[in-house]
C-alpha cells in the first residue's frame, strides 16, 4: 500500500474519530439545552394559557374551543385539562413525528422534557389543572440539521487535509523515489550514487547507500588496477610495452579466423640483425633504449587502432595491419622510420623488414612462413620485401569499386537479403543460454550468403551500417516468432549513437514484449568507453523492456570494466585471443579468474568466445566462466 493511501486512511480514521467525539459532545450539549428550553416553554405556555382560561366564563364548550384553537395554532404534543379530582375534561394529543429526521437519530438522542403544569381558577375556586407539553419535532430538526452541517464541515476538512497532506507528502517523499531507484540498482548490482535529500531520515539512508556504492566503486577500481597489472604481465613485453609473442600470435590467428575481422591485410616482421653486436658495443641500457625507440617508431607508423604491434623475440618485431591497401608503401615507411629511430650521426645499423599479404581464412603458419620468406629476401637484397601469397579464387567485388559495393549492399537491403547464422552459447552444464547471430548477406552476383567481414567494412565506409543493423533486428523479430531460443544480435557503434534508431528498436520491442525478453544485444567493447553517454542511454532504453545487453570481444579495455559499475550490463564476452590455449597459459588463467570475480561482483555473466576444445572449456568453467561459444561448443538440437 502506498504512503498516499495510508495517509488518506489515517486522515479518514482521525476525522471519523474527531467527528464522533464532536458529535457526541455537541449532540448531548444541544440535547440538554433543548430540553431546558422546551421545559421553560411548557411552563410559560401553561401559565399563560391557564391565566387566559381563568379570566373567561367557564363554559365547557368555550373552554374546549379555546384549548383547540391554542393547540392548532401552537406546536404542542399534548394539552390536557383535568378537574381537581383528576378527571380529564379536555385533551388534545398529536402523534405526528419529525418527518425530516431519521428514526435512528430520534432513538439515539431522546429528548425528554418536563410538562408545563398550571392551575385554572374560577374566581377563588380551582377549576382544573392544565398540562401542556410542546412538540419536540422542531427541536429534533434543528439538532439534525446542525449535525448534518457539522458532518459536512468535517468531510470538507478531511478532503482539504487529504489534498494538502498528499501534496506535502509528495514533496517530502519525492527524494524517496530516488532512494528506491538507488536501492533497486544496488539490488541489481548497479552501484550508483545520488544527491543527498534535505529530509534528515532520507539523508541518512542515502548517505549510507552512497557510502556502500563508493566502497564498491573503490574496490572495483583497486581490483581493476590489479587486473591491469596481471594483463600486462601476461600479454605485454616488459621492456617495450608491445604485445608479447604468445598474445600477438593469438591475435593474428583470431584476425585470420574471426568473421568480424577485416577480409585481408598484411603481416610485417621487422628484424634488428645487429642486436647482439649493439648490445656488446653500446651496453644493455643503451640497447634497451634503442629497442624502445623502435617500438615507438612502429606505433607512429601504425596509429590506426586496428593495427597490432608485438615483439616476437629479442630482435624481431611484428605488425599486423588489417585492411591495408598500399603494403609496399607502408613497408617502406616502417623501414625508414625505424632506421631513423636507431641510427644516430655516427651510427649505422641495418634493419630488415619482411611483409606477407594475407586473406581471411589463411592458416597462420602459412602467413608466418611467407613473412619469413620475405624477410629472407630482404636479408639477401637489403631493405624490405613483400610476399603476396596465393590470390583467392572465390568471387569478390573489386576492393576499389566503392560504387559497386554501394549498389550491391543497397540492393540486398531492398530485397531483404539480410539475415544471420546461429551459433550456440552454452553454460557449464551444456544448456543453451542464447544463439549468437552474426549477420549474413546475399549479393546479386552470388548465390552464397557472405559473412559480415566481407561487407561490413564497406557498409561502414558507405554509411550503411545502421540500415544493416535495422535489417538484422527485423529479421531477429521474425526469427523469434518461429523459434523458442533467445537470440543475440550485434549492434554497431553507429546504431548505438543514433537516438532515432534506438527509439525505433524501443517501439518495436514495446509492441512485442515477449520478444524483448528473448533478445540479447552485443555491443563492441570500445563503444562503452568512447561513447559513454550514448551507450548508457541505449542500455537504459532497451533494458527497461527486458533486453539483455553486454559487450563483445572484450579484451583491450577489460580492466576498465569497473567504470561501468552503474550501467547494469548483463554479460561480458571475452575475446577469443585471450581464451585461446587458456588451459596452457597460467598467466591468462590468473588474469581471467580475476575478471570473472569482478564481473560477478557487478552482476555480469562472463562468456568465453572462440573455445576450441573441451580442455579449454573445462579450464574456463573452473575459472568461473558461466557461458562459452566457439568451434568446440556444440548443441545437440540446433534451431531450424
Amino acid at each position: 500500500m502506498t504512503l498516499t493511501k495510508q495517509l488518506w486512511i489515517a486522515i479518514t480514521a482521525i476525522m471519523t474519530i474527531a467527528f464522533g467525539i464532536s458529535f457526541l459532545i455537541s449532540a448531548w450539549s444541544a440535547k440538554s439545552y433543548l430540553e431546558d428550553q422546551l421545559r421553560l416553554k411548557n411552563i410559560d405556555n401553561a401559565n399563560s394559557l391557564a391565566l387566559s382560561m381563568s379570566q373567561i366564563e367557564k363554559d365547557p364548550v368555550l373552554i374546549e374551543l379555546l384549548l383547540s384553537a391554542q393547540f392548532d395554532m401552537g406546536h404542542y404534543k399534548q394539552i390536557k385539562l383535568a378537574s381537581p379530582s383528576g378527571k380529564v375534561m379536555v385533551e388534545q394529543v398529536s402523534d405526528v413525528g419529525a418527518d425530516a429526521v431519521p428514526d435512528w437519530f430520534v432513538r439515539l438522542i431522546p429528548l425528554r422534557t418536563e410538562p408545563g403544569i398550571a392551575q385554572v381558577q374560577d374566581g377563588w375556586r380551582q377549576y382544573g389543572m392544565l398540562t401542556v407539553i410542546s412538540h419536540n419535532g422542531f427541536a429534533y430538526q434543528a439538532l439534525w440539521q446542525g449535525n448534518r452541517r457539522l458532518l459536512g464541515w468535517f468531510l470538507a476538512s478531511a478532503l482539504l487535509c487529504g489534498v494538502i497532506g498528499t501534496l506535502i507528502l509528495r514533496a517530502i517523499t519525492r527524494p524517496l523515489g530516488e532512494v528506491v531507484k538507488q536501492a533497486e540498482s544496488i539490488g541489481a548490482r548497479r552501484f550508483i550514487t545520488i544527491p543527498e535529500p534535505r529530509t534528515r531520515e532520507f539523508r541518512r539512508v542515502v548517505r549510507a547507500m552512497n557510502a556502500l556504492s563508493g566502497q564498491v566503486h573503490s574496490m572495483l577500481e583497486e581490483e581493476s588496477a590489479r587486473l591491469e597489472q596481471l594483463r600486462r604481465d601476461a600479454q605485454y613485453d616488459a621492456l617495450t610495452g608491445l604485445l608479447n609473442r604468445e598474445h600477438f600470435l593469438k591475435k593474428v590467428q583470431v584476425a585470420l579466423e574471426d568473421e568480424n575481422s577485416a577480409p585481408s591485410g598484411a603481416l610485417f616482421i621487422l628484424r634488428l640483425p645487429e642486436l647482439i653486436k649493439m648490445n656488446k658495443s653500446l651496453g644493455r641500457e643503451t640497447t634497451d633504449t634503442l629497442l624502445k625507440r623502435v617500438a615507438g617508431a612502429l606505433q607512429e607508423c601504425c596509429p590506426d587502432e586496428s593495427c597490432l604491434i608485438g615483439r616476437l623475440n629479442g630482435a624481431d618485431f611484428s605488425v599486423l595491419a588489417p585492411d591495408v591497401d598500399a603494403v609496399e608503401e607502408l613497408a617502406q615507411r616502417i623501414s625508414a622510420r625505424t632506421l631513423l629511430s636507431i641510427n644516430g650521426p655516427n651510427e649505422e645499423h641495418a634493419v630488415l623488414l619482411g611483409a606477407a599479404v594475407y586473406g581471411h581464412g589463411d592458416v597462420i603458419s602459412q602467413v608466418l612462413s611467407r613473412a619469413d620468406m620475405a624477410l629472407s629476401r630482404a636479408e639477401q637484397e637489403g631493405g624490405s620485401a613483400v610476399e603476396a601469397g596465393e590470390p583467392h579464387v572465390e568471387w569478390k567485388p573489386a576492393a576499389n569499386l566503392v560504387a559497386t559495393w554501394q549498389v550491391l549492399i543497397e540492393t540486398a537491403l531492398k530485397l531483404k537479403q539480410v539475415q544471420f547464422a546461429t551459433y550456440p552459447v552454452l553454460n557449464g552444464q551444456g544448456e543453451l543460454i542464447h544463439y549468437e547471430a552474426p549477420a549474413r548477406m546475399q549479393l546479386i552476383q552470388s548465390s552464397l550468403w557472405i559473412p559480415a567481414q566481407e561487407f561490413m567494412p564497406w557498409a561502414s565506409r558507405l554509411g550503411l551500417t545502421e540500415r544493416i543493423d535495422e535489417a538484422v533486428f527485423e529479421y531477429a523479430l521474425a526469427w523469434m516468432e518461429t523459434n523458442d531460443g533467445p537470440v543475440c544480435i550485434n549492434v554497431s557503434a553507429q546504431s548505438v549513437c543514433d537516438p532515432l534508431l534506438t527509439a525505433r528498436y524501443y517501439q518495436a520491442l514495446k509492441r512485442h514484449p515477449q520478444m524483448a525478453q528473448k533478445l540479447w544485444i552485443d555491443i563492441p567493447e570500445f563503444v562503452a568507453y568512447r561513447h559513454a553517454r550514448e551507450f548508457r542511454v541505449f542500455c537504459d532504453t532497451l533494458k527497461s523492456l527486458g533486453c539483455k545487453i553486454g559487450l563483445e570481444h572484450v579484451g583491450n579495455q577489460i580492466c576498465h570494466v569497473g567504470e561501468l559499475y552503474d550501467v547494469g550490463l548483463d554479460y561480458l564476452k571475452i575475446d577469443s585471443a585471450i581464451i585461446r590455449d587458456i588451459d596452457q597459459s597460467l598467466g591468462n588463467q590468473t588474469f581471467l579468474r580475476g575478471v570473472c570475480t569482478i564481473a560477478h561482483t557487478m552482476g555480469m555473466m562472463t562468456i568465453a568466445e572462440g573455445v576450441l576444445n573441451q580442455q579449454e572449456a573445462a579450464c574456463l568453467k573452473e575459472l568461473g566462466f558461466k557461458g562459452m561459444t566457439g568451434p568446440g561448443i556444440r548443441l545437440d538440437a540446433p534451431p531450424a
